[in-house]
């Protein structure tokens, strides 16, 4: 208990910290918050009356000093009131749910991907050392840790999209429209996971009880899949974490690569329009999924690891 009040409080600093270093980016941003936001609202209008940015001021207490207008913001936010959008005058709530479903399909379609591809590797690497299999693993691995994901998604919107012209190079809608963004993040996860397992397995084969399970006769299979698989398991679950989180981020990039809706598309036009509200609000999410994710990942390592669970045995 104990332990998890010291993780919560952990958690509520960090986003307090985020949340006040996002606000006084924005803040001091160079230009008038005011015109953009008049800008978004009314694309047609090239020269804004200054009737209209004094509303827009007065509105959401632009003229305010910094202090007073964080207080404010975060003073809502506590109450659960994450204010409405600067641009649509819509709840940053209903926003947020309106894209949150392109981006979590695409994370975890990327991640079962790479996940499988990975394991798929790192079997064959370590069930035939040192031949062709291993290396190759470790060579292909090492090009997806070694390229950004925005260059790949170029190679294949230029490879399969313009020149074979299999699969859309942008757009949301169908599966087709998934696959290349999915494979895109996905192969980022392979070559992250890949190296991972792969040494978690080979570490777990070093492992001294290993040549006596051999000396018991027990099947090099069973010993695989009931023993090797089983340590390397709890190591690879803090990784993965660590991976599903950083998805979350890399879909931003991926999402407006391919012009697909979610929220790096809103993310990025929130941004640019200085859309402060949608701006704090995605941050936020974006940092609480991250150290969530990262607990939860923890607990669950920490519950699975059988030297623990023998302590409860003996205990």
């Amino acid at each position: 208990m104990k332990a998890l009040l010291i993780r919560l409080g952990g958690l509520l600093a960090v986003l307090w910290g985020i949340t006040l270093i996002t606000f006084t980016i924005s803040h001091f941003a160079p230009g008038d918050k005011a015109e953009a936001i008049a800008h978004a609202r009314y694309p047609g209008d090239l020269g804004i009356a200054p009737e209209i940015l004094q509303g827009i001021r007065q509105e959401f207490n632009l003229d305010a000093p910094f202090l007073q207008q964080y207080f404010l913001w975060l003073s809502d936010v506590l109450r659960g009131d994450f204010g409405v959008s600067y641009s649509s005058r819509t709840s940053v709530w209903v926003i947020f749910v309106e894209n949150l479903g392109e981006t979590v399909t695409l994370t975890l379609t990327s991640l079962g991907i790479g996940l499988c591809a990975a394991f798929a590797l790192s079997v064959i690497a370590v069930r035939n050392p040192n031949t062709v299999w291993d290396r190759g693993a470790v060579i292909l691995s090492s090009i997806g840790a070694a390229m950004p994901n925005y260059w790949l998604a170029l190679l294949l919107i230029l490879g399969v999209s313009v020149h074979l012209g299999w699969l859309p190079a942008y757009g949301t809608g169908s599966f087709a429209h998934l696959i290349l963004p999915a494979a895109t993040l996905g192969f980022w996860v392979m070559a992250s996971q890949t190296r991972l397992l792969r040494s978690f397995m080979l570490e777990a084969y070093e492992q001294p009880f290993i040549e006596t399970l051999r000396l018991r006769g027990i099947p090099e299979h069973e010993i695989f899949s009931r023993h090797v698989l089983r340590h390397s398991f709890v190591p690879a679950l803090t990784m993965i974490g660590l991976d599903l989180a950083s998805l979350l981020e890399g879909a931003v990039i991926v999402e407006l690569t391919f012009s697909r809706s979610g929220l790096g598309a809103l993310l990025a036009g929130s941004v640019l329009s200085r859309d402060l509200p949608v701006v704090m609000f995605l941050v936020m999410f974006f940092a609480t999924a991250y150290v969530v994710i990262n607990s939860v990942i923890d607990a669950v390592q920490h519950f699975s690891d059988p030297r623990n669970l023998n302590k409860k045995a003996a205990s």
